[in-house]
C-alpha cells in the first residue's frame, strides 16, 4: 500500500507525455517531475489517487547520462519550461517518440515519423514574451508564474526569451518604481501595471512593447516613453492596452498606439509581414521558416494548383506558397487577421491570393467549384471541427498538409481522414518550443479513395 508523505527508493521506467518520470511502487504508478527514465532516486509521495499518484524528487542516487544542468536559475520553481534538465538530443528523441505513440494509440495511425527537427541554439528563441507585474514586500516584481500558481517569480532574465526582452521587462520595472506607479494586485483588484508584452522581429531589429494597465490612463506616459525609446532605439511601437476585468486574459479590448505604429516588420521565406500587437504569429520564427518549407515540400505544388489555407491568420503559409501556385484561398474567423493578410499580400505584390473572414467549415464549401488541389490546415490546439473534416471528405481534396501544435487533436482528426479515403504518408515533428514538451508537427496526407 503506497502512502502519502512516505519516502521510497525507486527506479524510473518510463516518461509521461508531459515529461514526468514514471516509477512503480508495488506495481502502483507514481509520476515525478524532473525525473528521467533509467534514473534511481529517493522520492516523497505527495498525492495518491485511486489508480496512480504523484511524488517529489528528493535525491537522485543514479543519474541518467542524459541529465544536464539547466542554464536557468529559476528552472526549479518556474512553470515556463519543463525539459531543461534533459540533454537536447534526448528532448528531440522524446518528442519523436511521443508523436509516434500518440498517433498510434489515439489515432490508430501507423506511418513514418521522421526525426524531430531541432535548433542549433535552443535558447532565447521566443519572439513574443508576456510577463505579469506584481508587488512583494513593498517592491515591484516582474517575471513568470510559479508552477500551478499565480505567484510571480521576480526574474532577471528568461532563458527562452531574447536577452533584450528580459532587459526591457526589468528596465520598465525600475522605471515604474522610480515614478511610483504601482503594480496591479489580483487579490485586491487595485493598482496600475498588469503585464508587459514584448514582440521581436526575426529578420529586422524591430521591437514592439505593449503595456497593459488596470487603469484607463497610463500615468506619466510621456516620461515612460522618453526613457524607454531613448534607451532602446530598436523599439518602433509602443501600445497602451487597458484591461479592467477580473480575468486571466492578458489583453483588454481597448488599445491605443502611444509611440510609432501598431506593427513590427518581419520576413519568412522571402515574404514580408507586418505584425500588430494582437496578430497571431508563430513564437519561433527560425523554426517557422523550416516548418513552412517542409509544408510546401509535402504539398508537391505545381504552377496550376489551387490551394486553400485554412485558419490562415495573417496569411503566413498561403503567401509563402503563392509563388508556387495558380491561386491561394485563405480563410480565418478573426477579421483583423484577414485585413492583415490582405495588406501583407498587397505589400508583397502577391495578386493570386484571396482572403475571406469567416468560419473555415462554412467558407470552404463555397470554394468547391475551384477544383482545389491542396489544403493547408494550421488550426488552434483544439484541432478542427468535424463539420470541416466532413466538407474536406466530400470535396475529396487530393493533397492535405496538416500543421498541428497538439498531437492529441491531430491524431483524432487524422483518424477521421484515414477512415474516409485518406492516407497519412509521413510526419515530421519540429521543435518549435525547445525546453518545453510542446511540439509542432507537419503531416503529409493524400486522398487514395
Amino acid at each position: 500500500m503506497v502512502s502519502k508523505n512516505e519516502y521510497y527508493n525507486v527506479e524510473f521506467v518510463d516518461m509521461t507525455h508531459d515529461g514526468m518520470g514514471v516509477c512503480k511502487i508495488e506495481g502502483f504508478p507514481i509520476f515525478v517531475e524532473k525525473a528521467l527514465k533509467g534514473e534511481k532516486a529517493e522520492i516523497k509521495v505527495t498525492k495518491v489517487n485511486k489508480s496512480f499518484g504523484f511524488g517529489r524528487l528528493i535525491n537522485v542516487t543514479h543519474k541518467s547520462p542524459f541529465r544536464k544542468e539547466p542554464i536557468c536559475d529559476y528552472f526549479a520553481e518556474c512553470g515556463g519550461c519543463n525539459l531543461m534538465h534533459m540533454d537536447y538530443q534526448m528532448q528531440l528523441d522524446f518528442k519523436q517518440f511521443r508523436v509516434k505513440e500518440t498517433l498510434r494509440k489515439l489515432g490508430k495511425i501507423e506511418t513514418e515519423v521522421k526525426s524531430t527537427e531541432g535548433m542549433l541554439n535552443p535558447y532565447y528563441y521566443r519572439n513574443k514574451t508576456i510577463m505579469p507585474y506584481g508587488e512583494k514586500d513593498g517592491n515591484m516584481i516582474a517575471g513568470l508564474y510559479r508552477k500551478r500558481s499565480h505567484d510571480i517569480i521576480d526574474m532577471k532574465k528568461c532563458s527562452i526569451a531574447p536577452k533584450i526582452t528580459s532587459d526591457i521587462i526589468r528596465y520598465l520595472k525600475n522605471v515604474f518604481e522610480e515614478l511610483n506607479i504601482p503594480a496591479y494586485s489580483e487579490e485586491n483588484h487595485t493598482g496600475v501595471i498588469r503585464h508587459v508584452m514584448v514582440r521581436n522581429s526575426y529578420k529586422y531589429d524591430d521591437i514592439s512593447v505593449t503595456i497593459v494597465t488596470f487603469t484607463k490612463d497610463l500615468p506619466k506616459k510621456d516620461i515612460i516613453l522618453e526613457k524607454l525609446t531613448n534607451r532602446y532605439e530598436e523599439i518602433v511601437s509602443v501600445i497602451h492596452n487597458v484591461n479592467h476585468k477580473k480575468t486571466n486574459v492578458v489583453l483588454g479590448k481597448k488599445s491605443k498606439v502611444i509611440y510609432g505604429e501598431d506593427y513590427i516588420r518581419d520576413e519568412i521565406n522571402g515574404v514580408f509581414f507586418k505584425i500588430s500587437h494582437r496578430s497571431f504569429y508563430q513564437i519561433n520564427p527560425s523554426q517557422t521558416e523550416d516548418v513552412y518549407k517542409k509544408a510546401i515540400e509535402y504539398a508537391e505544388l505545381t504552377e496550376d494548383d489551387v490551394v486553400i489555407d485554412a485558419y490562415c491568420g495573417i496569411g503566413t503559409i498561403g503567401l509563402s506558397a503563392a509563388k508556387h501556385v495558380k491561386t491561394v484561398l485563405g480563410v480565418d474567423v478573426v477579421k483583423q487577421a484577414i485585413l492583415d493578410a490582405k495588406e501583407n499580400a498587397e505589400n508583397n505584390k502577391i495578386e493570386n491570393a484571396k482572403f475571406v473572414a469567416g468560419r473555415a467549415e462554412k467558407i470552404i464549401k463555397s470554394w468547391a467549384n475551384y477544383k482545389v488541389d491542396t489544403l493547408f490546415i494550421d488550426p488552434p490546439r483544439k484541432g478542427v471541427q468535424k463539420s470541416f473534416l466532413e466538407t474536406v471528405k466530400d470535396m475529396r481534396i487530393p493533397k492535405i498538409v496538416y500543421i498541428s501544435c497538439n498531437v492529441s487533436t491531430l491524431a483524432r482528426d487524422l483518424n477521421y481522414l484515414q477512415s474516409h479515403g485518406y492516407e497519412v504518408e509521413e510526419v515530421t515533428p519540429f521543435d518549435m518550443f525547445p525546453q518545453t514538451t510542446h511540439i509542432e508537427v507537419v503531416t503529409k496526407i493524400r486522398y487514395i479513395g
